[in-house]
Parts: structure tokens; C-alpha cells; sequence
């Protein structure tokens, strides 16, 4: 089981982006999670406007989805805001994906 959280950035700040890993890992590692990707993207097909993903990889969806509105996060993306134009997501492992479906938590 997994869950993983996704960032999709553009840097809007070059002077202050190298304060953000070290910013975001204790909160992360508060929950149990991991960076598993943190670099530039090059498309293969279709487009995007930004450039560069983290993502960070928990035990669970659910754990996963309370890291993100923890505290800890809500205080960190405030900060992260200032420096990043971003677009995040949530999703569940593939072992997960039918159960979070059923659940009803992608309708509404």
C-alpha cells in the first residue's frame, strides 16, 4: 500500500528555492513519507507549463492525505507559496486505488 503526493512547480524565486527541501522534510518525515522524485521534467508528449516535480511517497493514501492538511504542511506551503508557482495533487497506490474509488473520495 502507498500513497503519494505530487508537486508540479515553476520557480519563481531562484534566490530562496534552496530553502524549500530542507523546509519540507521534517514534515514529511514526521509521517513516515520520502522524496522519491525531486528534479526537472522534460515532456514526452503533451504539454505542461511547468518544470520541475517532487514527489513524496507515504505508507498510505490516508496517511498521505493527513500530511498534507497537517499543520506542519499548512504552515510549510505558505512559505513554499512564496517561492514556487505549483500545482499538487494526491494519489493512491495502485494496490489502494480501488478502495479510495469506492470510498467516493474523487466525486465531489
Amino acid at each position: 500500500m502507498a500513497g503519494y503526493i505530487l508537486h508540479y512547480y515553476n520557480i519563481i524565486d531562484r534566490a530562496r528555492v534552496d530553502e524549500l527541501g530542507p523546509m519540507s522534510l521534517p514534515g514529511v518525515e514526521k509521517c513516515g513519507g520520502e522524496i522519491i522524485v525531486a528534479s526537472p521534467v522534460k515532456m514526452l508528449k503533451g504539454k505542461t507549463t511547468y518544470s520541475n516535480m517532487i514527489i513524496y511517497k507515504f505508507e498510505s493514501f490516508e496517511t498521505a492525505l493527513e500530511c498534507y492538511h497537517s499543520p506542519e504542511s499548512s504552515e510549510f506551503y505558505k512559505f513554499r507559496d512564496q517561492i514556487v508557482d505549483v500545482v499538487s495533487m494526491i494519489l493512491p497506490g495502485h494496490s489502494e486505488t480501488e478502495g479510495v474509488i469506492s470510498s467516493g473520495y474523487f466525486q465531489g
